[in-house]
């Protein structure tokens, strides 16, 4: 599943707004910026993962620790805006990101777009007994 692709599809709208809104986009340059920051996102997010406080996704220190770990420059040229543009449009973008993400969260999505849930899901399911206790295993399939 491409956590962040259905994010998208379904906050995409939310999330050009806070560009225009807070980024000073205009909706074209915003629309061109979203899929192209999202990708980034998920790049930063599956390689620093251990590093991010978890119980509170959205925070300024794994914000700032994601926006540390994208090629700015990379991602302005790809989405058709200046340097400039892009780090004012990560700032505005990846919180709001984040937040979503952490909705998700609370359901494993998270876990899922890490690459965790299958392993952890699997761990449960060797250690027999516990599965059945509360439906622990359910969570997983």
């Amino acid at each position: 599943m491409d956590l962040i692709k259905d994010l998208i599809e379904s906050r995409g709208g939310d999330l050009v707004q806070a560009l225009v809104g807070q980024a000073g986009f205009d909706a074209d340059k915003a629309k061109a910026f979203v899929p192209e920051a999202g990708s980034s996102v998920m790049q930063a997010l599956t390689s620093k993962a251990g590093d991010l406080d978890l119980g509170d996704l959205a925070s300024k220190g794994n914000v700032d620790r994601l926006i540390g770990h994208i090629d700015v420059p990379g991602l302005a040229s790809r989405a058709g805006v200046s340097a400039q543009e892009s780090s004012r449009g990560l700032a505005a973008f990846v919180p709001m990101l984040l937040g979503f993400l952490g909705e998700k969260s609370e359901r494993g999505g998270l876990l899922e777009l890490l690459g965790k849930a299958d392993d952890l899901g699997d761990a449960l399911g060797r250690l027999g007994g516990l599965g059945k206790l509360g439906g622990l295993g359910k969570l997983f399939d």
